[in-house]
């Protein structure tokens, strides 16, 4: 009985060590994908919903009552709907790469995909393509808005530094592609 006694109180106390310095301590394994992470994987649906072309589901999925809208109604948003949405309406983002760059933690985030476009182009190729999403969280709710150009990206980010990004790549890409699929740093645009 002493001996096991004595086992548990070392256990114990070895625990304890190995935990000392940690500000917190968690048993939960770090993200690995975007879709394990609420904001990241609103942004990926976002993103897929631009590729597809259905601009009234990147109407519905943004903040209605903001500034952020994109088209003044739902009407107009339908109106925007790529006439080939039916042959990609089904599709999804498979290969990507994002960065995610936090503004304000568990509130406003920056991210930036790198993926292969639905359509080919011109010379028949699927090129590589990205988008900048910037998700924010309102009521409880997630809400994306593309970013689109510079100044939208000043706005958004004030006078507030871009920290280093965590980087994420769907499980579909193998190490020889990371290099492929990953997006430069939103800072050196």
């Amino acid at each position: 009985m002493k001996k096991i006694l004595a086992f548990i109180s070392i256990t114990a106390v070895v625990g304890m060590l190995a935990s000392c310095g940690n500000d917190e301590v968690t048993t939960e394994p770090k993200p690995k994908t975007c879709e394990q992470i609420e904001p990241c994987k609103t942004a990926l649906q976002y993103a897929t919903y631009a590729e597809q072309g259905a601009d009234d589901k990147l109407y519905k999925m943004e903040d209605q009552t903001g500034e952020h809208k994109s088209y003044g109604s739902l009407e107009k948003a339908k109106r925007y709907v790529a006439e080939d949405f039916q042959q990609y309406k089904n599709q999804k983002i498979k290969k990507y790469g994002v960065l995610e760059y936090t503004l304000t933690k568990n509130q406003s985030y920056l991210y930036k995909f790198k993926y292969r476009t639905f359509r080919k182009n011109e010379n028949g190729i699927k090129e590589l393509t990205t988008l900048t999403v910037h998700v924010y969280k309102k009521n409880e709710k997630y809400y994306p808005i593309e970013v689109f150009d510079y100044p939208d990206l000043k706005k958004i980010q004030g006078d507030r530094k871009l920290g280093s990004p965590q980087i994420y790549y769907s499980l579909t890409v193998v190490d020889k592609e990371k290099e492929k699929f990953k997006p430069k740093n939103i800072e050196g645009e």
